[in-house]
């Protein structure tokens, strides 16, 4: 029943907690959420070159017809489609040859000599005293190569450097020439290599592979037992700019030359003198070749005088090849960049 009082209005009483008696139900305090946390960004995937395409990366990377970028898209195309070129062997020639240097492999090297390589012998080459014949002197010394394409002039001044090596009694393997071309070789020497088919100096090649401050001496052949001497005190030699005739490399069977080359010249090719003998009838010079059929070929006095070959000898020890260089481990090399089976052409007379 209703009265006439005014009801107080509603208060709220803090509730005092008996004796023994449960706190009341408190719901759980909500933790603030945390800030997200942004994720960092993947960089995004380098494109995945074809192995064409990264060889022609290299070229422009190593500044190869740079200052001609017109030429160097011709080029570049050409590489890329040699079916499109007026000679299209030479545009797949330089494709191969760019494939290999690219490839990121290293000299084909082992230390078994193929079979089907021309070796030295004694059945074949009669009359060689132990003595007088470098690798047959010094056990284990032997090492070959085959030249694949136009680079005598650099096949030459790596054995020997190896020879050098050896004969200050260093045992060590011998210059990687893939390795050494795609690190060290300009942007107009890879023009020239790849474009051109040209070779180089081996004489200045040789300077630039040895260690720092080297002496080499050269001459042509003026005396015999001068050479001879030389070749003792110091080891093999280098014969660079000796003019090739055909009585030299057509009959690549024939490891044998007497008297005046014949024939027409077909260019300059560097090799290296390994040993000699003597006969009544005069001093006779093994050298070392890189053609797969004629690795040895013995010449006489005559024929070497008139090749016009200059001959180089490395005058001071050598301890190392360079830190700098990459190195070949094996007796038997053979650098594919392919050109010709039998090349020949490689060395430039300055």
């Amino acid at each position: 029943k209703k009265t006439g009082t005014t009801l107080e209005p509603y208060q709220t009483m803090k509730h005092t907690r008996g004796p023994g008696e449960s706190p009341p139900h408190q719901p759980p305090s909500k933790s603030p959420k945390p800030s997200p946390v942004a994720c960092p960004s993947k960089p995004a995937p380098s494109p995945v070159l074809d192995p064409l395409e990264k060889a022609i990366k290299f070229l422009n990377d190593k500044g190869v017809f740079a200052s001609e970028p017109e030429i160097a898209e011709v080029h570049f195309k050409l590489i890329r489609e040699p079916t499109k070129a007026t000679n299209p062997n030479h545009y797949r020639s330089i494709q191969l040859r760019l494939l290999r240097l690219t490839s990121g492999d290293t000299e084909t090297y082992r230390d078994i000599v193929p079979a089907a390589l021309h070796t030295f012998s004694k059945t074949e080459f009669r009359g060689y005293e132990d003595d007088n014949v470098y690798f047959l002197k010094h056990a284990n010394a032997l090492y070959q190569r085959y030249q694949k394409s136009g680079l005598c002039y650099m096949h030459g001044p790596a054995m020997v450097q190896h020879y050098a090596l050896q004969f200050n009694g260093t045992l060590q393997p011998m210059l990687d020439l893939v390795k050494y071309i795609r690190d060290h070789f300009t942007a107009k020497q890879l023009e020239q290599h790849l474009f051109h088919d040209a070779g180089g100096d081996s004489i200045c090649f040789l300077r630039s592979i040895l260690e720092e401050g080297s002496e080499l001496e050269s001459g042509i052949l003026r005396q015999t037992d001068l050479l001879l001497n030389q070749f003792c005190n110091y080891g093999p030699a280098l014969v660079s700019r000796f003019e090739v005739h055909s009585d030299f490399y057509d009959d690549q069977d024939c490891h044998f030359h007497r008297g005046r080359p014949t024939g027409e010249v077909k260019g300059n090719h560097a090799m290296v003198l390994v040993g000699y003998r003597k006969d009544t009838t005069g001093t006779f010079f093994l050298l070392q070749n890189w053609w797969r059929r004629k690795q040895f070929v013995e010449v006489d006095e005559e024929y070497l005088i008139a090749s016009g070959a200059s001959i180089t000898f490395i005058k001071t020890p050598q301890n190392s090849i360079p830190a700098s260089f990459a190195r070949s481990h094996g007796k038997y090399s053979e650098l594919e960049m392919i050109d010709k089976p039998e090349g020949i052409i490689g060395e430039m007379v300055r």
